[in-house]
């Protein structure tokens, strides 16, 4: 028995040590620890926020929003593509990834709304604007849409968040943080990975998700939006953006693993018939980054198709 105690007693003891053993974060974040980062810095309630504008000034405006993990570098076959064709393209990093600041708040749908409304009256963007918008960021751009429909232009969705998702004990207060910083939080850069069907053509992905987990917050803000922003259900945005009748285009992959084709369906129907849908073949979640040729030019043709008109104002009166 007092062996039994013991042990328990040491892996009692191991498990509280390991979050502090498997933590990168050693840096604060400042212009002065990220000096490789490109753009600019723009400060918000919240704190920084790390973005990139590029492109015509006279140019329809493109919002590109990443997902839950891999910040706004999984962009960058998107980004200088619609900006050499002539768009204003705006690419961002949400809070608690990348170079933009990891603050001590929820992290739920209100956060990220109103981090994108912000950020476009802090840079004096007030047309109406084109949101694109990968994994939870698709989930992201619908609320926005669903709570600005008269600041959207038109949507374009790749393979979006559409239901909430369980994490087992990661809810659970102290529990979580153990388990979150000793085993997920670590075994997240090479789990990127699964994004492509071909993972083998990007060997240096992890590597490049592992410098935002040097600066002081990651974890945290990464648990803060398990627990926040995916545990709530975006269909409901996905409806109101069907019945604002703002044009959208869906995007998804093929052999998608973390939302299977089959999830497809569901949002289709929310959107409505002003939603367009292609189906990328040989595209796993990355499908923009796998299959940036043809994902680039399909989103290219529908941006250009939605920028000849100004989509009517809600509630306005149209003529016959």
């Amino acid at each position: 028995m007092k062996i039994v105690l013991l042990l328990l007693a040491f892996f009692i003891v191991a498990l509280c040590i390991l979050p502090f053993l498997r933590n990168s974060e050693r840096l604060r974040l400042s212009r002065d620890t990220a000096p490789d980062a490109p753009g600019q810095f723009l400060l918000l309630t919240n704190g920084p926020v790390h973005y990139q504008l590029l492109g015509p000034d006279t140019g329809p405006v493109v919002v590109l929003v990443h997902g839950f993990s891999v910040p706004s570098y999984t962009w960058e076959k998107t980004l200088p593509y619609l900006a050499n064709r002539g768009f204003r393209v705006l690419s961002f990093d949400l809070y608690g990834r990348g170079y933009s600041a990891r603050p001590e708040v929820k992290y739920d749908r209100s956060l990220f709304v109103s981090e994108i409304a912000e950020l476009l009256r802090a840079l004096d963007i007030s047309d109406r604007v084109h949101l694109v918008g990968l994994s939870m960021g698709g989930a992201i751009v619908a609320a926005f849409a669903a709570d600005h429909p008269d600041r959207v232009q038109s949507l374009v969705l790749l393979a979006p968040f559409n239901s909430p998702t369980p994490i087992g004990p990661l809810k659970l207060p102290v529990i979580g943080e153990l388990l979150a910083y000793s085993f997920v939080v670590p075994a997240m850069p090479g789990s990127q990975l699964e994004d492509f069907v071909e993972p083998a053509r990007y060997p240096e992905w992890a590597d490049r998700f592992r410098a935002q987990m040097h600066y002081a917050g990651f974890r945290r803000a990464v648990l803060a939006t398990a627990r926040g922003f995916i545990q709530s259900d975006p269909m409901t945005d996905f409806t109101r953006v069907g019945s604002n009748e703002i044009n959208t285009l869906l995007l998804w992959g093929d052999s998608d693993v973390m939302f299977p084709l089959s999830q497809a369906d569901r949002v289709r129907s929310a959107l409505g018939p002003n939603a367009e849908f292609q189906l990328m073949e040989q595209a796993g979640h990355a499908l923009h980054y796998e299959r940036a040729a043809a994902v680039n030019a399909r989103i290219t043709e529908f941006l250009q198709a939605h920028s000849r008109t100004l989509r009517p104002r809600i509630g306005a009166e149209t003529e016959d």
